[in-house]
This record gives C-alpha cells, sequence and structure tokens, in this order.
C-alpha cells in the first residue's frame, strides 16, 4: 500500500450495526452494513439508505440497535447516536457529526472527473469485525475489531457521467448527477468514497438489479452536489 492510500483510509469507515433483544445478550446478530467517510474534521458521511434516523431501526425480530464508526486503519471506534445524524435524502447522503474531532486525511476534487478517468472504490464486506465487546449496563463496548479482512475495493473507470430521476424504497433522486464506475460492488460498498487522482469524487449509492447483493451496475453520487448541498 502506497503512503497516499494509507493516509486515505485514516478517514475511511465501515459502518457497523448490532441488533438485540435482550441488553447482556450473546451472541449479537449484525456486522458491516456499509461505508463512510470524512470530509472535514468534524463531518463524515455516508449514504443515506445505509444510516437514516428516520429508519434508526434494528433487524427485523428485534428489539435494540447499536451503531458504530470504525476506522479503516483499525485505530478509532466511534458509538453513533441518532442526534449525531442529519438526512439529506434529495442527495441521498447522511451526515454525521462527530462527538470529536478527528483529522480528515482524504481531499475533495476541485475538478470535474471525465469519462475513461481511473477511479479506485474503497469498501467493505458484510461481515463481523468485532473481535472482542462487553457489556456496561445497556451498551454494548466494542473492545477490539479488525477490518483487515473486511475490504473490498474495486479499481475501474468512469463510463457515464449523467443526471438521474429516481424513486425507490430506499433511494429517492431528483435529477442528480452521478458517477457510474466500471467496475461490480456488493452492499457493503454503499457509502464509501470513489476516489479519482487521490481525490474524492464521489460518494457510492446505488447499484442494479436493486434487489441482489451483487450489482452489476453501480454509481456514486457526485461529490460536488453533496459538498454545494452542504454549502
Amino acid at each position: 500500500m502506497s503512503n497516499v492510500q494509507a493516509q486515505l483510509e485514516k478517514s475511511i469507515f465501515a459502518v457497523v450495526k448490532i441488533s438485540y433483544n435482550t441488553p447482556g445478550e450473546t451472541p449479537v446478530t449484525g456486522g458491516i452494513c456499509g461505508s463512510a467517510f470524512l470530509i472535514n474534521d468534524s463531518t463524515a458521511i455516508t449514504a443515506n439508505h445505509v444510516l437514516n434516523p428516520n429508519n434508526y431501526a434494528p433487524n427485523p425480530g428485534f428489539k435494540f440497535v447499536q451503531y458504530w464508526l470504525l476506522s479503516r486503519d483499525n485505530s478509532l471506534i466511534i458509538p453513533l447516536s441518532v442526534v449525531y445524524l442529519e438526512p439529506i435524502e434529495e442527495i441521498e447522503t447522511t451526515i454525521i457529526k462527530l462527538p470529536d474531532h478527528i483529522k480528515c486525511t482524504a481531499k475533495i476534487s476541485e475538478t470535474s472527473p471525465n469519462i475513461d478517468d481511473p477511479v479506485r472504490n474503497y469498501g467493505h464486506l458484510i461481515n463481523m469485525p468485532i473481535k472482542q465487546a462487553h457489556w456496561n449496563n445497556n451498551l454494548l463496548v466494542i473492545d477490539d475489531f479488525s477490518l483487515n479482512n473486511s475490504s473490498s475495493d474495486s479499481t475501474g473507470t468512469i463510463v457515464d457521467i449523467k443526471n438521474v430521476t429516481i424513486n425507490a424504497n430506499d433511494v429517492k433522486l431528483k435529477d442528480i448527477k452521478v458517477i457510474q464506475p466500471s467496475f461490480k460492488a456488493n452492499v457493503g460498498m454503499s457509502g464509501g468514497p470513489l476516489i479519482s487522482n487521490n481525490k474524492i469524487i464521489g460518494m457510492m449509492s446505488f447499484g442494479l438489479p436493486a434487489d441482489e447483493d451483487i450489482k452489476d451496475i453501480v454509481f456514486a453520487i457526485s461529490i460536488d452536489k453533496i459538498m454545494d448541498r452542504l454549502k
């Protein structure tokens, strides 16, 4: 891994979801459900369908749920609360206001991407990265984890850049610019950054077929549209 890639990974996270019925029970159910990344020292973003406070619910059949951000370099464990989250459905993005500042090592691209530009995605597999945890009253506390075997990164080129309108159950977009890379993707890549020339150009969002775990065609929301909306 190059030093540039190592620095980028400090700003990338796996989103982990654990569902349970009774505090103190073991084992618990869940694991990685998506990806996220820093856009500045106090803010991360992910896809709205990954971490939507309006749907901040446990898996079917369970009563309670907890979420965390786990850093790609295995150094940070950030418990999440619904008060940290702000959904912006029209750009399929959830803003995560972090409780503490973290140095952002990722850079946002200030130039427009082009067809055939090389790109890379940083994403994750849907598995359980928690190695050790304990209960503290009603909360599960992660003591140790590893993402070493959970990466789901892909490389390719940009095959299309266009505006789309979608009205699906979990993704709603109206005339929003998206970037289509050439690679396939899995569910855990949603919310991760799309990188070109070592800078973020998009956030991985939705894919087709919609009802399959492996998406043959995937799209990222253009980062300039996200940053414009945040301003």
